[in-house]
């Protein structure tokens, strides 16, 4: 069943994509520079129904919060 049915919200980080709005929202930069990274590349961004979604994969990987950015780093890290 649908979240918005059961009443129940899909966090953030287990969510395909979210618009424009949520994702500058989310990171705290204005909508414009989220349509800027888009158009860079920096951000992945999908048109579904004529609405511009941010794959939040790419938010994240932006962010250095995804799992595979969080394991680079520690990689990279010097052995103690």
């Amino acid at each position: 069943m649908r979240p918005e049915v059961t009443g129940k919200k899909i966090p953030f980080k287990d969510r395909f994509g979210v618009t424009v709005a949520a994702a500058a929202e989310y990171v705290g930069i204005s909508k414009s520079r989220i349509y800027e990274l888009l158009q860079s590349g920096e951000l992945e961004g999908k048109v579904i129904h004529g609405r511009r979604i941010v794959v939040v994969k790419s938010l994240l990987r932006m962010l250095g919060q995804a799992p595979s950015a969080k394991k680079m780093e520690m990689e990279s890290r010097p052995q103690q």
